[in-house]
């Protein structure tokens, strides 16, 4: 007979393995779980416990805020009388009006939509009446949403007549209801919406090829009208007695539609009414425009760029596409074998408006090949930079021109305004200072230093002024930073410089518009740098006055090696060379294949090892408000351990894990620009911060006023505290170098005093509520496409220090930034991140920083290395998801020491902030993961025993 303990014994063998199992699987996520992805799913899973009132406070303060940032900056570009508008009935037109632009998508996005207001909304809101026939006729075209990284460039917009729909396969919408003549008969005014986005890792398209079957739209670009929406603009002309458009873009559109002219767009349809551009609105920005356009405010905003007719005319334009090092992928094996990449800023400092106020006569080729020469600046340039109109008018009076203190080291510029409002609507005005710096071309024997035609020293913006009021407002320029970078015609060592000559100071409405004649003089009599005494080149004359005072040491060259072979352009020949693919040097070649080696010139074997895990019972709470250098940070930092500074300089990402030796709870920081959200919630579909979306910076930066980026810096840091937020990965000081840039939204302007200005504001006020910010993303910045790849950007030192430092230098020097993040791209062949030149030379030693530098968001690129980066001057590495290790550092006391630095760094930071104050409780995940766990290792375990005991006794049995 069978025996039938057998069947039985193999069922218990089966029983045991399976709970076996169980117990190895629960061992194995609790490792994972509390061990080595702790620390990303506490910012995974945040427990949420504020108060809500603060909340509720810091929202309401937010949403207010916002609104006025774009009541203040949306900017007026033309009106015949048609605005402001009349209560009544409207037709809102575009698809756009339907699925505006709210903000950019990566990290400028934002998960929370409930605060948001749409366009039909804010106008009924203000009294219009809407056409509710086209409301449901684009809601039902075809579906919107929002987009995370990858930006679908399409423009989803119904052809205005039935002959174009067919030919673009399209259903005709406008029928019906929406017919024309049905529009017509319900009002005689048309709102036309065009919008375009941005985004993180996306650059505009320079081409739409991949984004439309239309032929005739294929060789278009983005910032142009399709013929879509060239034909509702035709047919709205043709039907509506009045035209508005609003443009809702953070980037600079080709706008010839607007005027009537031609130039780089044969197909413009012009003659509009009126136009306001908008920028990206925000949560409630579309009640500040709807305000606008009925009148209850004024508009007040300034271009933040210049608006040519034709991106051709540009000089980046032609070095923006993706060039190769072609001979360089087995350099990247590692990595994909991807190739090098090369950007070339040949244009110099000739960015945006300082090149089309320099040069007198433009010579370009159109996408048609037509070959453009001589075209003057009105043929060229729509909008200046700084531009726009107001529904009254501003007479201005200069009641005092002042100079003080010595030429060249103290000597400031004080001008006093008297700006008075000569119409009949309350408003405000902004008065712009422009410098014009003696230039000396290198054939006639002069220097060659690159001088711009005009730069913007200061500016400032009225109160609201009422009808016949009168207000002042005073613009101050220190003569020092009319001084341009030199890299080597008066000294040895390149410094800053201010020729002999008169210097022309002028008082604008725009970049090209000088008010009522208002121009001085000013007259440096000797050449002077900004260098130490025995710098001066022989035989040159020229007197060195000691380093700038702003700087902690004086500036000299840090860069020759990222200008590389470049032929940069100059004011003498105006030659631009397009950019192109070609094979690297063997030089740069080796540079890329030992880029993550770590340079060992930091060790010096006199070093001493420092302590670790002393018990000297200080707590990183004793610290808040010390200096940096106070000598209780040495006893603080004695109590660290290995581990905890690998913790801190290898697992920052969207916050740092707690560390018990010093006292520091866990902290939280977050991206964006506009919007403190936690960038993954896209991916998890979840909402963790149910935050406030501003307007972008653009639009922020377009009030020209920096007391309202202020109380945006303090407004974002209320509601950081009221989240228990308390880094941001923010703001954004990139330049708007071209205007395809995916992420221009969330940096301020082309021109770096405006930026500078707006940047410091904004970090200031966040600062001095206990918010710390990560100024990004320093330097260098300004492509998204293949960025993460060895993108080596090449450009000169003087572009470097007067364009692209200039924003970071002032979020330092005067907002006391105690964070900056770096950039993915190179410097040269250099890696932003690990340049010494950058991070220490010139962030730390020159301009004085004192804080913490953090990379860019590691996502194992395989080229950012925390290691490399502490050595150049960098504290942590931003990484969420595991945690990277100093294990070559930890080896020697020299990198030892570089690692308690890079934690000395980090701890500053985090003491001048509200962080000090978070308690560390355990979040819900762990008390459930942990409840979780309990019960498997109870229920395996004491099966697994149950099992055996029982097999034993039957055994014995």
């Amino acid at each position: 007979m069978p025996n039938p303990t057998k069947p039985r014994k193999g069922k218990k063998k089966l029983f045991i393995a399976l709970l076996s199992l169980v117990l190895a699987v629960t061992l194995v996520a609790d490792i994972l779980m509390f061990g080595v992805f702790a620390s990303a799913l506490d910012k995974a899973f945040v427990d949420n416990n504020v108060d809500q009132d603060l909340v509720d406070q810091a929202t309401a303060n937010g949403l207010a805020v916002a609104q006025q940032i774009e009541e203040e900056g949306a900017v007026l570009l033309e009106n015949d009388g048609a605005l402001p508008l009349s209560a009544g009935k409207i037709n809102l037109l575009g698809y756009a009006s339907c699925s505006p632009v709210y903000g950019g998508t990566g990290s400028g996005g934002s998960t929370f939509l409930d605060n948001r207001v749409d366009f039909v909304s804010a106008l009924t809101q203000a009294g219009f009446e809407v056409n509710s026939a086209l409301t449901d006729m684009y809601a039902a075209f075809v579906e919107g949403g929002e987009n995370t990284f990858s930006v679908d460039f399409s423009i989803n917009e119904p052809a205005a007549t039935e002959e174009l729909a067919a030919d673009m396969g399209q259903t005709f919408m406008y029928t019906g209801d929406c017919s024309f003549d049905a529009l017509k008969e319900y009002s005689d005014t048309a709102v036309i919406v065009f919008s375009r986005k941005g985004g993180e890792g996306n650059d505009l398209p320079t081409i739409m090829t991949d984004y439309t079957t239309y032929a005739p739209d294929q060789s278009k670009h983005y910032l142009e009208l399709n013929s879509a929406e060239l034909s509702l603009l035709e047919q709205a002309k043709a039907t509506f007695s009045k035209v508005v458009v609003l443009i809702n873009t953070g980037n600079a559109m080709e706008l010839g539609f607007l005027d009537g002219a031609s130039q780089g767009n044969p197909d413009a349809a012009g003659d509009i009414d009126a136009a306001l551009w908008v920028g990206d609105v925000g949560d409630v920005g579309t009640v500040g425009v709807a305000n606008i356009l009925n009148g209850t405010v004024n508009p007040s905003g300034r271009t933040a760029d210049i608006y040519p007719y034709a991106v051709e005319t540009i000089p980046s334009y032609y070095n923006f596409d993706t060039f190769e090092y072609t001979n360089s992928n087995s350099c990247f094996e590692a990595f994909d074998s991807h190739p090098a990449y090369l950007l070339e800023y040949q244009e110099g400092i000739y960015v945006g408006y300082r090149y089309y106020e320099t040069r007198t006569s433009y010579d370009y080729v159109t996408r048609e090949g037509e070959q453009v020469t001589g075209a003057g600046y009105d043929d060229v340039v729509q909008y200046p930079f700084g531009y726009g109109l107001s529904y009254t008018d501003f007479t201005w009076e200069v009641t005092d021109a002042t100079a003080s203190g010595s030429v060249g080291q103290s000597d400031v510029l004080t001008f006093t305004v008297k700006v008075t409002n000569t119409g009949s609507a309350a408003g405000k005005d902004v008065v712009e200072l422009y410098y014009t710096a003696p230039y000396y071309t290198a054939d006639q024997g002069g220097s060659g230093i690159q001088k711009a035609q005009v730069v913007l020293g200061a500016y400032a913006k009225t109160e609201l002024l009422q009808p016949g009021e009168s207000g002042t407002v005073t613009l101050t320029l220190p003569v020092e930073n009319m001084a341009s970078y030199d890299t080597g015609y008066y000294t040895t060592t390149g410094s800053y410089v201010l020729e002999a000559g008169d210097y022309t100071i002028s008082l604008r409405t725009d970049s090209h518009t000088v008010n009522d004649n208002m121009t001085y003089t000013y007259t440096v009599d000797s050449n002077l740098a900004f260098a130490d005494e025995g710098s001066a080149k022989a035989g040159v004359d020229v007197t060195c006055v000691g380093k700038r005072s702003t700087d902690a040491v004086t500036a000299v060259n840090h860069f020759d090696d990222v200008a590389g072979d470049v032929a940069y352009m100059t004011r003498d020949t105006w030659e631009i060379v397009p950019g192109s693919s070609r094979e690297a040097t063997e030089e740069q070649l080796e540079a890329f294949r030992t880029a993550l080696e770590v340079d060992q010139s930091y060790v010096d074997e006199s070093d001493t090892a420092p302590t670790f895990g002393a018990h000297n019972g200080l707590t990183l709470n004793d610290l808040k408000g010390k200096d940096y250098d106070d000598p209780m940070w040495e006893d603080l930092l004695d109590q660290l351990t290995i581990d905890d500074i690998n913790l801190m300089v290898g697992a920052n990402g969207w916050g740092c894990p707690a560390v018990e030796s010093v006292g520091k709870a866990q902290t939280y920081d977050m991206d964006g620009p506009a919007a403190l959200s936690y960038v993954f919630d896209a991916f998890a579909g979840t909402c963790t911060y149910k935050t406030v979306t501003y307007p972008c910076e653009v639009v922020t930066a377009s009030t020209w006023n920096t007391e309202l980026a202020k109380a945006f810096g303090d407004a974002i840091s209320q509601e950081g505290q009221a989240w228990n937020i308390s880094g941001w990965y923010a703001p954004g000081a990139n330049m708007h170098r071209n205007p395809f840039t995916g992420r221009n939204f969330e940096y301020y302007s082309e021109d770096p005093c405006l930026a500078g200005t707006m940047c410091a504001a904004a970090v200031g006020a966040a600062q001095a509520n206990g918010m710390y910010c990560y100024v990004k993303h320093f330097a260098l910045n300004e492509r998204e496409t293949q960025r993460h790849y060895g993108l080596c950007t090449w450009a000169n030192e003087q572009a470097m220090r007067e364009i692209y430092f200039v924003p970071f230098e002032m979020a330092v020097k005067d907002g006391n930034s105690t964070g900056i993040m770096s950039a993915y791209n190179n410097l040269g062949t250099t890696w932003a991140g690990g340049s010494k030149a950058l991070l220490t030379d010139v962030l730390r030693n020159e301009w004085g920083f004192q804080g913490t530098v953090l990379t860019d968001n590691n996502e194992e690129h395989g080229f950012m290395d925390i290691e490399v980066a502490i050595t150049a001057g960098g504290s942590t590495l931003l990484y969420g998801f595991g945690q990277k290790t100093c294990d070559t550092l930890a080896q020697t006391a020299s990198g030892q020491l570089l690692m308690r630095e890079a934690a000395h760094q980090y701890l500053y930071t985090v003491a001048n902030s509200y962080a000090t104050d978070n308690v560390d409780t355990m979040t819900t995940w762990r008390v459930i993961a942990i409840a979780v766990s309990a019960v498997l290792y109870v229920a395996t375990i004491g099966g697994i025993a149950t099992l055996a005991v029982s097999g034993r006794k039957k055994q014995s049995v």
